[in-house]
């Protein structure tokens, strides 16, 4: 069935309502990319047009359906050791300077898409806060996406997906599939166990029992406006241990934000 868009129109109308949702704001020229995206979804509900498919929207779709919807249109790109020297300033860094003597704490993966920053801390975290000392670390891995949290939970990823890590960690880190499961790999258990997935909207309503040392929350302010990320920021610190760590993504800034933290480094902040 085409996937034909009548008019300007139903961009706007698609591109308010993902604002709306979860205020990632779409730019003018995402036309082919809604429209790619959207086809899929269309076409499973049997449905011609994007026109259609807004008045399917307007007439009162369930929760569920604007899931759907933003899964279908937010951007999950990530890989295994993305920006690498962040996770180094974790462990040789930040954590040394927070963590208590009682051996215990959380660190926040804060939009984790399809899992791979959240299972990198966990391979960084066994390594210098090993379990067999009786360090009990966790990692709270939330993202927006259902349908990346989906596969994160699973662990498993095709092995060209492992290119980014040390050979060794392969074998220290995964199981290997065979069968069905030839040329794909699965986060060990001991480890996977470690992460615990959230479906979350960064903007929406939550609260923890708890705070963090440290969160990460890279590469997803870039589709925010200014003053949503202010917004999140803020939100952030709320949680953020006293003297805690925020780390964004290398193409991200919080010049001129009203937040209470300090730049250490391009990309890092402690908090006032």
């Amino acid at each position: 069935m085409p996937t034909q868009i009548e008019s300007a129109t139903d961009y706007e109308f698609i591109i308010n309502l993902v604002y709306e949702r979860c205020r990632i704001r779409l730019h003018d020229g995402k036309q082919q990319l809604i429209k790619a995206r959207l086809g899929k979804r269309m076409r499973a509900l049997g449905i011609a047009t994007l026109s259609e498919y807004c008045d399917y929207l307007r007439r009162g779709a369930d929760d569920g359906e604007l899931t759907h919807m933003v899964d279908a249109l937010t951007t999950n790109f990530t890989n295994f050791l993305r920006e690498q020297d962040h996770f180094d300033f974790l462990v040789k860094t930040a954590l040394p300077a927070l963590v208590n003597d009682r051996k215990q704490f959380k660190v926040w993966s804060a939009a984790c898409a399809t899992g791979e920053e959240p299972y990198t801390l966990a391979f960084y975290l066994s390594e210098h806060f090993r379990l067999e000392d009786r360090w009990d670390w966790r990692v709270l891995a939330t993202d927006v996406s259902t349908k990346a949290l989906k596969q994160a939970r699973q662990g498993i990823y095709a092995h060209d997906r492992l290119a980014t890590l040390p050979q060794d960690w392969w074998r220290r880190f995964f199981q290997k599939g065979h069968g069905q499961w030839e040329g794909h790999y699965k986060v060990k258990q001991e480890l996977a166990e470690r992460v615990e997935f959230r479906q979350l909207n960064l903007l929406g309503q939550y609260s923890f029992n708890e705070s963090f040392p440290v969160i990460f929350c890279r590469n997803v302010m870039i589709y925010f406006d200014r003053p949503t990320q202010e917004q999140l920021v803020q939100r952030l610190c709320q949680f953020l241990q006293p003297r805690g760590y925020l780390l964004i993504g290398h193409s991200e800034s919080l010049n001129g934000l009203q937040v209470p933290l300090r730049c250490l480094r391009p990309s890092i902040y402690q908090k006032a």
